[in-house]
């Protein structure tokens, strides 16, 4: 048993620091090293699996995945976390008169851009660097469809604004929110908070195991950016009223639906 969880850590260890064909050749090497010991052994001859996997990282590789992985954290994160302290902000504010993010968050117009980028980058990335299982794991569509589920309740929103069903909007609300008028945009806080958690589980499951994870960051960051695009309409309704309106919203939101969709699509081939 203590051989088993020092080999799955050292595959861990193995996938994160090295591409997918040296750490397959690497494991192979490691199993025999490792049968039939200690993991006390295990550690005092070649370190934590983590170190041991390290020396064999090449910096250079090792440092285009980090920024690799440090650019899609940002495009997911950057309009998620916005949200998440925006909305945490306003609740604390309106509820305990506490302002903590003065001056930190803003109207995200960044995440629009940012969806295309990260769809892009994730996906000529782990085209290039990833690798596919023979099958898919049992957890990527119940994550999916769990994304979807807030991406539907994003859409159901914007559907009632743009379509100015003030009532109805103010009826759903009380009801999500039980009736507490400074909760109204919990919801939305928490779907962008949902996103970004899920999200990021699925960019690092994409460099540990079957790239088509990437299906995973991609629906989280089309998450992630359909909330900032609700909390910009909450946040600055300052357009001029008149006939159609609506339309450069919905085209813009629409852009940011079938863009997702399209990219998780591509992300599960």
């Amino acid at each position: 048993m203590m051989r088993r969880d020092y080999f799955s850590r050292l595959s861990r260890a193995a996938r994160w620091y090295l591409p997918p064909a040296e750490a397959a050749e690497v494991l192979e090497d490691y199993r025999e090293i490792v049968a039939g010991r200690s993991e006390e052994e295990l550690r005092r001859d070649l370190g934590t699996p983590r170190a041991a996997m390290r020396q064999l990282a090449q910096p250079k590789a090792y440092r285009r995945w980090l920024a690799a992985f440090a650019g899609l954290t940002v495009c997911l994160l950057l309009p998620s976390g916005d949200v998440v302290l925006s909305e945490l902000n306003d609740i604390l504010f309106t509820a305990f008169g506490l302002w903590f993010f003065n001056g930190i968050t803003r109207p995200p117009w960044y995440a629009e851009p940012l969806l295309p980028l990260g769809i892009l980058l994730a996906l000529v990335w782990f085209r290039r660097n990833g690798r596919k299982e023979p099958v898919l794991s049992k957890w990527i569509v119940p994550l999916l469809l769990l994304l979807l589920l807030g991406i539907a309740g994003m859409s159901f929103l914007a559907w009632m604004i743009l379509t100015e069903r003030w009532d109805l909007l103010n009826s759903v609300l009380n009801f999500l929110c039980f009736g507490n008028p400074w909760m109204v945009r919990l919801p939305l806080g928490l779907d962008a908070l949902a996103a970004g958690i899920i999200g990021m589980a699925g960019l690092i499951k994409a460099r540990l195991t079957d790239r088509r994870w990437r299906a995973v960051y991609v629906l989280g960051l089309t998450g992630a950016a359909a909330c900032a695009f609700m909390w910009k309409m909450f946040s600055c309704m300052t357009w001029e009223y008149g006939p159609g309106w609506q339309t450069p919203l919905v085209m813009r939101y629409a852009f940011i639906i079938l863009m997702g969709f399209i990219g998780t699509g591509v992300s599960l081939c």
